[in-house]
């Protein structure tokens, strides 16, 4: 039982160090390759929804709402830890939790916490802004 164990251990450790060596990028790409896979049944992605898409991006487009993703990123939150974080008005965090809920970034149980597509967003934004500045 004891070799098991220290056996169980040293795999842990082992996967903790690959962890640690995946690139950030194949990380995403692994991520959406899985994603995707469960979801298309036919091996094909549909048509782009340029509606879909415009509203998806123009409400996550808010310095605010990926703060409150960033804040998620590490640990769920109730709304008041929220509010006093970004320190704005009730109307304006439920405005931006309400889209956040909606495009399906955030998730509700007791606190809010990122939800999948969320942190894959806001990976993505990371790795964008990584590579180049964005002018207006």
């Amino acid at each position: 039982m004891d070799e098991l164990k220290a056996q169980l251990e040293e795999l842990r450790r082992k996967l903790a160090l690959l962890e640690e060596s995946v690139d950030p990028v194949d990380e995403v790409m692994l991520s959406i390759k899985e994603r995707l896979r469960k979801k298309l049944s036919d091996g094909q992605l549909p048509e782009l929804d340029e509606e879909k898409a415009a509203k998806t991006l123009k409400a996550l487009a808010n310095p605010d709402r990926i703060r409150i993703l960033k804040m998620l990123s590490k640990r769920p939150m109730g709304f008041k830890e929220i509010k006093e974080a970004l320190g704005v008005e009730s109307p304006t965090v439920s405005h931006h939790l309400k889209l956040l809920l909606k495009t399906r970034m955030v998730r509700k149980g007791d606190k809010y916490e990122i939800s999948p597509d969320g942190r894959l967003f806001l990976r993505l934004l990371e790795i964008i802004t990584a590579l180049e500045e964005v002018e207006e």
